[in-house]
């Protein structure tokens, strides 16, 4: 996918080209220009190894002789550009503070247009950098180490850190916004957006998002999202989106989302569904609106080992919705185990824990499998524990539900209103079988 960081950028010589003069006078110059003290404010740190896939080797004794002689954010920041950035660069190189009250904006932000592709930028262990404006990281294959360290956003509406360019990866960072007031649709009010290909959020939290805690959109592909937590957001935990395309989510955990906890949604206006996304091992522990883990539109989407708790809707949703999201049919979805419980809380939602939900007419949800499930305190008073339903215009076909164990739920363990379009076998409720007939 093209990115603003496919334009072509000025290549930074190299210490061995520039020579230490010629570093240092690059060093000055900016010195000179930001109004820098040179006296030694502030001393410029000396470049440490990270634990991260992008670590590099000590910087050249060129640089170790730089830091020495002057010091300054200017005078550093202007020589890991100079020198082509190949050692782990700290953001404090560019003026940033991390004392959660200066607004660092402007020198995170600086940071990340500065230095050249392959940097390790490292935010500092344990601070927490103030941002009032979006932040944008668009140099391909930079790596942020954050290693603890946290972005707090100043405005609910310009919350986001931008994944932009090819590449990225974000390690060991929190991203907060401490103060909400209300549901925020625009992707600026999410924790981290991703809209450049190849990206990789490892150990990422986000914890408060006026809207989805991280979002994945614009045809992002080859995306891997590991060991990233979500609580208290405003919209969806995880939002997948835009026909983005062969991704792998792994361990995710959200909690107490605005709406769907884990999902994967094809709009329409997209002009293509989403496809290829496995999410492995989702926890959702409850949302106060939506559903647990969703295939809202989307082709060869699987969930696996899921655990869902204490949803306001259905544990599971999968298929389609017509007037006002208008989706693309759910295609080729498999949740393959788990358990699910205490789904559908809300009375005035009846979903069920499991509804396959074929709502987009002029389309088809097809070959849908729900297997290897328990399934246990769905709201008593809700109309199945399990279900399809398709709508006036729409249609389905091929949804198996087998292998499921249902406990202290609904009346009913199944319904459907299209019976041939359903398989269902190997289903108990309280350990007796439910016959495959049973539904229609």
């Amino acid at each position: 996918m093209t990115s603003p960081a496919a334009l072509p950028r000025p290549v930074a010589p190299s210490v061995g080209h520039l020579g230490l003069a010629g570093v240092l006078a690059l060093a000055l110059a900016a010195l000179a220009s930001t109004g820098a003290p040179g006296g030694g404010d502030r001393v410029a740190p000396t470049p440490a190894a990270v634990d991260a896939p992008h670590a590099r080797p000590d910087p050249p004794s060129g640089g170790r002789l730089l830091a020495g002689l002057v010091s300054g954010a200017a005078v550093a920041g202007a020589a890991a550009v100079a020198a082509g950035a190949s050692w782990p660069v700290p953001v404090e190189s560019f003026g940033a503070v991390g004392d959660g009250v200066t607004d660092d904006t402007a020198a995170l932000q600086e940071a990340f247009d500065s230095v050249p592709p392959g940097t390790t930028l490292v935010l500092r262990s344990g601070a927490a950098y103030l941002h009032s404006a979006v932040l944008t990281v668009d140099t391909a294959d930079t790596t942020l180490s954050g290693d603890g360290a946290t972005l707090v956003a100043g405005d609910e509406q310009a919350s986001t850190l931008q994944v932009a360019a090819d590449g990225v990866t974000v390690e060991g960072l929190t991203l907060t916004t401490p103060e909400i007031s209300q549901r925020w649709d625009p992707f600026e009010t999410t924790g981290v957006w991703v809209t450049g290909d190849s990206a990789v959020l490892r150990d990422v939290h986000v914890r408060g998002a006026g809207g989805a805690g991280i979002a994945v959109t614009d045809g992002a592909r080859d995306f891997l999202l590991d060991h990233v937590t979500v609580a208290d957001s405003r919209a969806d935990g995880i939002h997948m989106t835009g026909a983005v395309q062969d991704g792998r989510v792994v361990s995710p955990v959200t909690t107490n989302t605005g709406d769907d906890g884990v999902a994967v949604v094809s709009y329409r206006k997209d002009g293509a569904p989403s496809e290829r996304v496995s999410i492995e091992s989702p926890t959702v522990n409850g949302t106060t609106w939506g559903r647990g883990v969703t295939v809202v539109g989307g082709n060869d989407i699987t969930y696996t080992d899921v655990t869902v708790r204490d949803t306001d809707a259905a544990g599971v949703y999968v298929g389609s919705e017509g007037d006002p999201y208008w989706t693309y049919p759910a295609v080729g979805v498999l949740v393959d185990g788990g358990t699910v419980t205490g789904a559908n809380e809300n009375p005035d939602t009846d979903h069920g824990a499991v509804l396959v939900f074929a709502g987009n007419p002029g389309t088809t949800t097809a070959d849908v499998t729900v297997q290897g499930l328990t399934i246990s305190g769905t709201r008593s008073s809700a109309p199945w524990d399990t279900g399809v339903l398709v709508a006036p215009g729409a249609d389905a076909e091929q949804v198996t539900f087998t292998d499921l164990a249902l406990d202290a739920g609904p009346e009913a363990p199944f319904w459907t209103n299209e019976p041939s379009a359903v398989q269902v076998s190997d289903v108990t409720v309280d350990g007796a079988e439910v016959p495959a007939s049973q539904g229609g």
